[in-house]
């Protein structure tokens, strides 16, 4: 997970009008702040939506095409609101159900199409709807690995745009703002080189990344501010590297105090991170918190992920690294001990529950054979620790501090580089 913290929500409650008429405003912004430059902007794969069976596609005036624009494949155009359903067959082939509320020329309504290749979506009126969620530029829809995807390929500066108000709240500072943009367009490039060489079951994924915290939270279009935009022109093409090469520019919540280097995280040695001192979070509301969970509760998910056999009897961390985080966890079952990495056990019982490895446990409600009945994880901070802190972005940037100093401050071995 890059970024871990949503912290306010600005789910749109004025109407779908409204909504629109911002997204077009911002449109124009795009258009002519970017007027200037001539560089261009790579397009970045984000995989937005995967079900097993199939997905809703609406927008206005949409363009549906053989993603491999054949001469006899099938190409589709609607002249008013469109809305489609796209499926996989039994022999897990894209195919097209087009569904009431909108004409499509020369096309029945009521007829199936097959796609050999992947389906292209474009629209002519702007954004394209999958669920609650509107994107810029293009869909593409594959059947991949037995399920239906969808991946948005779309400018790298309008991807940052609409993340960043998900990632991190637009209502803070615009030098934070500006840090978190340049992290996460660094994170994207850096992904964007690695998938271009990742396999999968000897296939190549069609995608760079995927939109929820398992790299970074994009929610569209509807999720762009302007505020968010001016952070994202005012450090546009920037990135963060080191020996030439972009980084993998990991941030969370909240450090807790101090943060922490990939290598005691997860065992991957990134040379380019330092733990350093963040002393500015003191302030987040995840700096100190209380998990409480029954010992049966604990077991049901330990067992759900598949990392113990029999009952639990009892918990216990047996060794901590330097920054006093847990290291690791001896799980006493009726089948003998289990010793586990505490990250295993933060996956188990849910990031939003046990929101960092720095934590002890207490229990409680002893029954006559010395099995407690609950137990109490007691912690600070939020997230892996790695790489920048939010909540200690925002405070530097209440104080004044600009937004190399912030990302100077938390990837101290890097450089600030403009690719574009």
């Amino acid at each position: 997970m890059v970024g871990e913290l949503k912290v306010e929500r600005h789910d749109p409650k004025d109407g779908a009008l409204l909504s629109y008429i911002v997204l077009v405003l911002v449109s124009f912004f795009y258009i002519f702040s970017n007027a200037a430059y001539s560089s261009p902007i790579p397009v970045v794969r984000v995989m937005v939506e995967r079900e097993k069976k199939g997905i809703d596609i609406d927008g206005f005036d949409l363009v549906l095409e053989d993603a491999m624009a054949t001469p006899v494949g099938v190409h589709l155009k609607s002249t008013t609101f469109y809305s489609s359903r796209v499926l996989l067959d039994k022999k897990a082939k894209i195919s097209l159900e087009c569904s009431l509320g909108g004409k499509i020329k020369g096309h029945s309504l009521n007829k199936n199409y097959r796609f050999n290749n992947a389906l292209h979506v474009s629209s002519m009126g702007g954004f394209i709807r999958v669920g609650k969620n509107q994107y810029r530029d293009d869909l593409y829809v594959y059947s991949f690995n037995g399920d239906c995807i969808v991946v948005n390929h779309v400018d790298l500066e309008k991807y940052v745009a609409g993340l960043l108000d998900s990632e991190m709240s637009s209502s803070w500072s615009l030098q934070t703002l500006m840090a978190q943009a340049v992290a996460a367009r660094t994170y994207a490039i850096y992904q964007m080189q690695e998938a271009s060489t990742t396999h999968f079951k000897g296939l190549r994924p069609p995608f760079d990344l995927d939109s929820s915290v398992k790299d970074q939270v994009y929610e569209g279009a509807q999720r762009e501010r302007y505020k968010a935009t001016q952070a994202v022109r005012g450090t546009r093409g920037m990135i963060l590297s080191y020996q030439g090469k972009p980084i993998k520019a990991f941030y969370h919540s909240t450090c807790g105090g101090q943060t922490e280097t990939p290598d005691r995280v997860w065992g991957m040695h990134l040379p380019y991170f330092k733990s350093v001192t963040c002393g500015f979070c003191n302030s987040s509301p995840r700096f100190n918190w209380v998990y409480t969970a029954t010992l049966s509760e604990i077991e049901t998910r330990l067992k759900n992920m598949k990392l113990i056999g029999g009952s639990l009897k009892s918990f216990k961390i047996v060794d901590r690294n330097n920054l006093g985080r847990a290291s690791h966890v001896e799980l006493l079952t009726s089948l003998g001990k289990i010793i586990l990495k505490a990250t295993k056990i933060r996956d188990a019982l849910g990031s939003i529950n046990v929101k960092s490895t720095d934590f002890e446990v207490k229990e409680e409600g002893f029954n006559i054979f010395g099995r407690a009945s609950k137990l109490h994880f007691i912690g600070h901070g939020s997230g892996h620790a790695v790489g920048m802190c939010q909540w200690g972005a925002k405070v530097m940037g209440d104080k004044g501090r600009d937004f190399r100093e912030i990302l100077s401050h938390y990837y101290p071995s890097v450089e600030l580089t403009r690719i574009y």
